[in-house]
């Protein structure tokens, strides 16, 4: 696939219907697409290669896609906050 998002890291990418209305996004993380979510508050996609948690959050008239990066325990192991 030929992604606009070459060479980056992290990204999001909005789909939209031919009449705007938004359906899904689409994740990159680490550098390579780990799937789409759909427009729907609290969706979510975590990537299999840095446990980052990526969430879509719906409001009253705005909308955001957040990250949450995984904590490390000293034990080593991943715990998402």
């Amino acid at each position: 696939m030929n992604y606009q998002n070459k060479g980056k890291i992290n990204d999001y990418r909005v789909n939209f219907t031919s009449s705007g209305k938004i359906i899904s996004v689409e994740v990159t993380c680490c550098g390579r697409h780990i799937g789409e979510v759909r427009f729907k508050d609290g969706e979510n996609k975590k990537c299999p290669y840095c446990g980052t948690l990526h969430s879509v959050k719906l409001q009253h008239n705005h909308f955001h896609i957040r990250p949450t990066r995984p904590e490390t325990s000293e034990a080593g192991t991943v715990v998402i906050a």
